[in-house]
C-alpha cells in the first residue's frame, strides 16, 4: 500500500488529533494534582476541581458539540467518497479534504 499525498495528510491530522487529546489530559491530571496538594498550613486548598470532578474532556458548549457533529459527518462522507459508495468522479481523487476537516473539526469537541 503507498501512501499518497491524501493519505499523508490524514495521517498528520490523526496525529494532531491524538496530540491534542494527550495535552488536554495532561493539563488536566496537572490541575488536580495542584488541587489535591495540601497548603503551607497543611490543610487541602478549596479550589473549584475539587469540589466538582468533571470525568469528561467533551464541551458542554452547544456550538462546539454541532462543529463536532459537523465533523463527523465530514469524516463519514470522505470515508464514503474513498470507497466509491458515492461514485462522483470528479471529487473521489479529494477524498482526504473532507476527511481531514472532519477530523480537526471533530477535535473541536474535546475542551479543559
Amino acid at each position: 500500500m503507498a501512501i499518497d499525498t491524501g493519505r499523508a495528510v490524514v495521517i498528520v491530522a490523526v496525529l494532531i488529533f491524538y496530540l491534542r487529546l494527550i495535552i488536554l489530559q495532561r493539563e488536566r491530571a496537572k490541575r488536580l494534582a495542584q488541587a489535591s496538594e495540601p497548603d503551607k498550613n497543611g490543610k487541602r486548598k478549596k479550589t473549584p476541581a475539587q469540589r466538582v470532578l468533571n470525568y469528561s474532556i467533551m464541551s458542554r458548549n452547544p456550538v462546539d458539540r454541532a462543529i463536532s457533529g459537523v465533523g463527523v459527518a465530514l469524516i463519514v462522507a470522505g470515508i464514503f467518497l474513498y470507497v466509491w459508495v458515492v461514485p462522483i468522479d470528479g471529487l473521489q481523487p479529494y477524498w482526504w479534504i473532507p476527511t481531514t476537516v472532519g477530523i480537526l473539526a471533530f477535535s473541536w469537541g474535546f475542551k479543559l
